[in-house]
């Protein structure tokens, strides 16, 4: 999961959460915010390097970085920051609303399913956060493998979040 944090130059927070395993990954996207000009302004004419999207039709973490740098450089945000958090991480079923019992639980059959192991998982988490790292450790089927797995666990969350 990938938290961006911004204050706004005029005053207001929001935080924008995407549900992504890695930078490149399309997730599902929410977005909390204090004060609406603020709002307004994330939501309005949204664009990356690759054009304009829809930041609550869910997106790339990769697309909201440049947006919001794009944002910062134009003296409209004060402040952005990003944490980027894995589901192997303590604390993150609180940020999923999954109890820890249920998330390990889950976490185990999927790996098993998919042939992962911890180590594995760890490793492709340590080196998601730099793109040349990724490809050169990474064959795109090697990717495409950890992408899935990516999917198959934010579709199981959005199955625990209806629930809800």
């Amino acid at each position: 999961m990938f938290i961006f944090k911004v204050q706004g130059a005029n005053g207001g927070n929001a935080e924008i959460r995407i549900q992504a395993l890695d930078w490149s990954e399309q997730g599902d996207t929410t977005l909390s915010c204090d004060t609406d000009p603020l709002a307004v302004l994330l939501l309005t004419q949204c664009r990356s390097g690759k054009g304009y999207f829809d930041l609550l039709a869910g997106t790339k973490p990769m697309y909201v970085e440049q947006w919001l740098e794009y944002l910062q450089e134009a003296k409209l945000l004060s402040q952005v920051e990003v944490s980027i958090h894995s589901p192997l991480e303590t604390g993150y079923e609180k940020l999923c609303g999954l109890d820890s019992e249920q998330i390990k639980t889950l976490l185990n059959l999927v790996y098993q399913v998919g042939g992962f192991n911890r180590l594995q998982i760890m490793r492709y988490l340590k080196h998601r956060h730099s793109a040349a790292t990724m490809s050169t450790h990474y064959n795109a089927e090697e990717l495409q493998r950890y992408r899935h797995l990516g999917q198959l666990i934010n579709q199981l969350i959005r199955f625990k979040t209806s629930e809800s």
